[in-house]
C-alpha cells in the first residue's frame, strides 16, 4: 500500500516538474514567431499619461532619521522611438513630467527653528533608455535607464528658503532615473501602458537652511529627497 502511494507520489511530483520546466521553456523561447515585435511597439510614438507619486524624504536632523512619506498627483506626456529585434526591443524616449504639490513634512519648531518644511518640485524633462521583450506575442515588458532634470525649491513655513540670511535658492539638478514598465497593444496604433521610476532629488545640509539651523540650536540637518513615480498611459503610433 506504502509503496504503491510512493510511487504515485513520486510520479505527480515528476509530472509538476515536467509541467514547469515546459511552462519556462515556453516562455524563454520566440514562441515560433508569435512573440515577436510587431507594428503596435516599434517606429515612432507619442503619448500621455497619469498616476500616482510618492515623495520619500529622509529627513535627518541630530540623530533623528524620519523616512517621512508624502503622495501627490502625476502627470506627463512622452515622444519616443523603438526598434525591434524579433522578440526583443530597445528605444529611446523623451519625457516631461509634472505633480501636485505634496503635504509638507511638520516638526516642532522649538526643535528646528520651522514647523512645516515643502519640498516643491517643478516640472522635470527626462531622457530615457529602453530596452525589452515581447513576451506571448502581446505584452512587451522593458526595463529603463536615464537622466532627468528638474527644479526644486524650500519652503519653510510657507516662506522661501532663499529669503532667510544665506538660505538657498531655487536649485535646477539632475538625477538618474531608473524603472521599468509593461506595455500592451489595444490596436495597431494605440497601446496601454504602466511606468514606474525611481530618482532622487537635490540633497540638502544644514548649510543650506542659512541662519534657521543655528539659530533652532541644530548641529546636523540632512534632507535626501526621492520620489517614485507610478504612471498609467496611452500611446498613440505615428
Amino acid at each position: 500500500m506504502f509503496v504503491g502511494e510512493s510511487r504515485a507520489r513520486g510520479a505527480a511530483v515528476r509530472g509538476g516538474w515536467v509541467w514547469v520546466l515546459s511552462a519556462f521553456g515556453a516562455f524563454c523561447s520566440p514562441l515560433q514567431g508569435q512573440a515577436t515585435v510587431s507594428d503596435a511597439f516599434s517606429g515612432l510614438y507619442v503619448g500621455a499619461e497619469a498616476g500616482g507619486v510618492s515623495y520619500n524624504t529622509d529627513i535627518t536632523f541630530d540623530g533623528v532619521d524620519d523616512p517621512a512619506g508624502r503622495g501627490a498627483f502625476g502627470y506627463g506626456a512622452f515622444v519616443g522611438y523603438n526598434h525591434g529585434f524579433g522578440a526583443w526591443l530597445v528605444g529611446a524616449e523623451a519625457t516631461v513630467t509634472g505633480a501636485t504639490e505634496p503635504d509638507p513634512y511638520t516638526f516642532d519648531p522649538v526643535r528646528t527653528g520651522f514647523e512645516e518644511l515643502d519640498l516643491r518640485r517643478g516640472t522635470g524633462v527626462g531622457l530615457e533608455a529602453r530596452a525589452g521583450r515581447v513576451v506571448a506575442g502581446r505584452v512587451l515588458i522593458h526595463a529603463i535607464a536615464g537622466y532627468a532634470v528638474a527644479t526644486q525649491q524650500v519652503y519653510l513655513d510657507e516662506v522661501p528658503l532663499s529669503q532667510f540670511p544665506s538660505g538657498s535658492a531655487s536649485e535646477t539638478f539632475g538625477t538618474v532615473l531608473l524603472g521599468g514598465g509593461i506595455d500592451v497593444p489595444l490596436s495597431s496604433k494605440v497601446g496601454f501602458r504602466f511606468v514606474f521610476r525611481s530618482l532622487g532629488g537635490h540633497d540638502l545640509s544644514a548649510e543650506d537652511f542659512g541662519s534657521v539651523v543655528p539659530d533652532a540650536g541644530l548641529t546636523f540637518l540632512d534632507v535626501e529627497p526621492g520620489q517614485h513615480q507610478f504612471m498609467f498611459g496611452l500611446r498613440y503610433g505615428l
